[in-house]
């Protein structure tokens, strides 16, 4: 080799360099791959949206409660509507099967005692039960107002329209036992004509008028939570003429529940033991009414 001849690189350097390049190389290809993926599913899920609402495989009317019609446009939420209706395994901690919590701790039946769950206590079951269960729960009696119907039926909103949500509520539980077809499904929380989604039972409106709010402003992801809220809450029912009514009016937590009840002076039931006023505290309200 002369003085002036160039030096080679060492043959290690170029190794590293040719691997540096490979690993390069690999990983745009693997952000390609990764950018491509996610374009794939985002330009699916528009198509699906878009599916959903121009290519009705079957027009639903106004008032159909039963949700195999529904299904029929869309088969993987009929699937898992459907998938409730198995209730049968228990766990240490809550599973969805058989429950009589009146049996597990029989202290319930004093604490409840003057009021219907002393009678029936049962762990809840799936939305495809729900209809079947109201109708033989021993808390049902001759005395029982049409009221309770409520939430277990897409048959209601179409009785409220019939006779008047007034009318529905003062009646009693007997003289509606031959309209509640179907159990809760599709219609009551959907809009059969473009299948947004809807309120459609009247106490939540109110509750919110109560508060100063309109229901109307609600955004789509809101509202994925407020069609639960038409049932999953806290309720009661006035007591002359059965009126369902949420206790939203001074607030959403438990203080502002206990206020409003001393307020309108109510209680669900006298204990007969204690003599003292009861309330049965149900369910806290979904997290968007808390905006």
């Amino acid at each position: 080799m002369t003085p002036n001849a160039p030096s080679r690189p060492p043959r290690q350097t170029t190794r590293s360099r040719a691997l540096l390049a490979w690993l390069v190389f690999l990983g745009c290809l693997c952000g390609a791959l990764i950018v491509g993926l996610l374009a794939t599913s985002i330009t699916e899920r528009r198509a699906e949206r878009k599916l959903s609402t121009l290519q009705i495989l079957q027009p639903v009317g106004e008032w159909e409660t039963d949700n195999a019609k529904w299904g029929v446009n869309f088969p993987r939420e009929y699937a898992s509507w459907e998938s409730t209706r198995f209730m049968n395994e228990n766990t240490k901690y809550g599973g969805s099967g058989h429950r009589d919590y009146l049996k597990d701790d029989p202290r319930l039946v004093i604490l409840f005692a003057g009021f219907g769950f002393s009678k029936e206590y049962n762990q809840a079951r799936g939305h495809f039960n729900a209809l079947e269960d109201v109708k033989v729960t021993k808390r049902v009696n001759e005395k029982t107002p049409a009221t309770c119907w409520t939430c277990k039926s897409p048959d209601v909103p179409r009785m409220m329209q019939a006779k008047g949500v007034a009318q529905f509520y003062a009646s009693k539980f007997s003289d509606f036992k031959e309209e509640m077809r179907n159990t809760i499904g599709c219609l009551d929380c959907h809009d059969p004509k473009t299948m947004r989604l809807r309120i459609s039972r009247p106490a939540l409106r109110e509750a919110f008028a109560s508060m100063g709010k309109d229901i109307n402003k609600a955004t789509h992801q809101e509202m994925r939570s407020l069609v639960c809220a038409q049932c999953h809450v806290s309720y009661y029912f006035e007591k002359k003429t059965n009126y369902l009514v949420f206790p939203w009016k001074r607030g959403l937590d438990a203080d502002s529940f206990d206020k409003y009840y001393d307020e309108v002076k109510f209680s669900d039931w006298t204990h007969p033991i204690s003599g003292a006023p009861m309330i049965s505290a149900r369910r806290a309200p979904p997290s968007p009414c808390q905006n």
